[in-house]
């Protein structure tokens, strides 16, 4: 059990490793020199211009959802580091701890907290953008398989907490 857990947690780590780094890499190509673009836009805006309608409106918009899709994206990075706590528990024997209990809790929420934000935030990127936004198209995506994972370790979360609780009632009973 000691080599498959071990196996696993090396998993784990390369999966965040590839993960993080590529988050990296796509926050350092995105253009953050935008920003001083923006500093500006007070400057040359026309006063009698709506400022909702305008195109330093429209690019700032398109600038902050991604920098939010870059958010949700280190989020769930951030849900897979649960993996190892839960790994670790296992290695001691304690697998129906309370740790792994709010693991999966927590692991479950951010798969479908990340799954929604993500998908609202696709939904304004395509209205600001004025493309075509398919529906069916964007849950073909990842965002098809994190809302039944999530739910998934919420169940697990339930199945292990009354395992637990059968665990201590035996304990009491010998």
């Amino acid at each position: 059990m000691k080599n498959n857990t071990t196996l696993l947690t090396i998993i784990v780590y390369a999966v965040l490793l590839a993960s993080f780094s590529t988050l990296i890499n796509d926050i350092r190509e995105f253009d953050l020199m935008q920003f001083k673009n923006f500093e500006n836009w007070s400057k040359t805006a026309v006063k009698g211009k709506s400022w909702f309608t305008s195109e330093n409106a429209i690019l700032w918009s398109n600038y902050v959802i991604t920098i939010g899709l870059f958010f949700w994206r280190g989020y769930l990075i951030y849900g897979f580091t649960h993996f190892i706590s839960i790994l670790r528990e296992i290695e001691k024997k304690h697998y129906f701890s309370q740790k792994n209990i709010n693991s999966f809790k927590k692991i479950g929420n951010v798969f479908i907290t990340y799954t929604i934000n993500v998908f609202i935030l696709k939904v304004l990127l395509a209205f600001i953008e004025k493309s075509s936004f398919r529906f069916f198209n964007e849950f073909k995506n990842e965002l098809t398989f994190l809302i039944p994972c999530g739910l998934a370790f919420y169940l697990l979360s339930e199945i292990f907490k009354r395992a637990k609780t059968i665990e201590e009632e035996n304990e009491l009973t010998v």
